[in-house]
C-alpha cells in the first residue's frame, strides 16, 4: 500500500533527491522529474525522472535513499561541479549549485 505525499512535501523530497543525486553524479546537467513521486509500503519516496549527463538522457527511478533505472556513466574526473537545472512535476523549475 502506497502513503500519500501532499504536493508540499513532493517538491519539497525531489529538491533533496536533486541534491542528494549532484553528489554523486556532479555532472549532471537537467534533472526533470516526469511524475509526482510516491511512497512505497516500506516507506520509500522516490520518482520517475530523466536525468540528462553528457547531453544523453536516462530514465531513472530516484529518490534521496535509493536510485535506479537506466545505467548510468562514471563520473568525469576530475570534474568540476556546475549547476543542474532541475524541473519538477508541477512545472516549476530551478537552478541548483
Amino acid at each position: 500500500m502506497q502513503q500519500k505525499s501532499t504536493t508540499e512535501q513532493n517538491l519539497e523530497l525531489q529538491r533533496t533527491t536533486a541534491l542528494k543525486f549532484k553528489e554523486f553524479q556532479p555532472d549532471v546537467e537537467v534533472i526533470t522529474f516526469t511524475q509526482e513521486g510516491s511512497r512505497s509500503g516500506s516507506g520509500q519516496w522516490a520518482a520517475n525522472a530523466v536525468v540528462t549527463i553528457g547531453g544523453k538522457q536516462y530514465q531513472e527511478i530516484i529518490g534521496p535513499w535509493e536510485i535506479g533505472g537506466d545505467p548510468l556513466p562514471d563520473p568525469a574526473t576530475p570534474f568540476a561541479p556546475t549547476p543542474v537545472t532541475v524541473n519538477y512535476f508541477d512545472g516549476s523549475s530551478e537552478v541548483l549549485g
